[in-house]
């Protein structure tokens, strides 16, 4: 829904905690999955709307509900889109990528669909043809030829991080140390907030008593610069999960690591700050120990 693992995982995270608040709300526990959906669902919107993405300007997200499909629909039209088409689903509005993603990928129903994200059963169906419309007429150009470059690194920024990686991978704690803000925040996604000054006391003390072999190295994972963990895995290195950094002053003022999230990267593309080799995910992802 949010085009990126890593927002996608702070989307999840946000609507788990909203879904604890609010669990004595919900009257019947046999829809709790439908009830996290569309907890979920909100959660996207939010995000989207903040973001500003660009088709998301061009059709406003209320004026969607219950509009008819065409009557002179082909059926091909509605057929289920396929695999190769799931990729530009991001370049959908909120209300027609719900519904390819959970028609299409996930198999609900109509009327469970509809529950999930405050609609009808004919607003889905609407909603579904139209998105399948746009993406089989979607080039499969890259959103590179199409003009849209990815967030560049400055090369400041990019020395800085790559030396927090070499500190990292040389176990170099005290030299680490001089690179992070003093008060710097640490956010341990799903299991602990706070600064360098309490949680991150445990920090390094935590990542070296990891029982795998890791490395962590500055990549792209769906286009976003950050710090990609790789766990060596039947003799190869996989990318499993990330962390962003923020910088300030030449100094590393926010960390947000997801290194307990180990699912992260299982659908998300992992390409090297060198552009000349090749996007990876973790089922093809074995690097050289170079």
């Amino acid at each position: 829904m949010v085009g990126s693992a890593l927002d996608g995982e702070d989307v999840v995270q946000e609507s788990l905690a909203q879904a604890y608040e609010s669990l004595p709300t919900l009257d019947d526990p046999s829809r709790l999955e439908s009830w996290l959906f569309r907890i979920a669902h909100h959660k996207c919107v939010d995000f989207l709307r903040r973001e500003r993405r660009r088709l998301e300007d061009t059709v406003p997200y209320g004026d969607e509900h219950d509009l008819a499909a065409p009557s002179d629909a082909s059926p091909g039209d509605d057929a289920p889109i396929d695999e190769a088409l799931v990729a530009l689903v991001g370049e959908l509005p909120p209300k027609e990528r719900a519904s390819v993603l959970l028609k299409d990928v996930l198999d609900y129903r109509l009327h469970e669909i509809a529950a999930m994200i405050d609609s009808t059963v004919g607003g889905v169906k609407a909603a579904l043809h139209r998105a399948r419309e746009k993406l089989r007429a979607l080039s499969s150009a890259s959103r590179r030829e199409a003009g849209v470059a990815p967030p560049q690194l400055e090369a400041e920024q990019r020395r800085l991080l790559e030396a927090y990686a070499d500190c990292f991978n040389r176990r170099d704690w005290e030299a680490l140390g001089k690179l992070i803000q003093v008060d710097a925040r640490l956010e341990i996604v799903g299991a602990a907030t706070g600064t360098m000054l309490d949680v991150g006391r445990n920090y390094t003390g935590n990542y070296a008593k990891l029982p795998w072999e890791w490395r962590l190295s500055l990549a792209r994972v769906d286009g976003e610069p950050v710090l990609v963990h790789w766990r060596r895995v039947d003799g190869q290195w996989k990318s499993v999960t990330a962390a962003r950094l923020w910088c300030v002053d030449g100094k590393v003022a926010r960390i947000r690591d997801y290194v307990h999230v180990d699912y992260l990267l299982e659908h998300a593309a992992t390409t090297p700050l060198d552009e000349n080799r090749t996007a990876v995910t973790p089922a093809s992802s074995a690097a050289s120990d170079g």
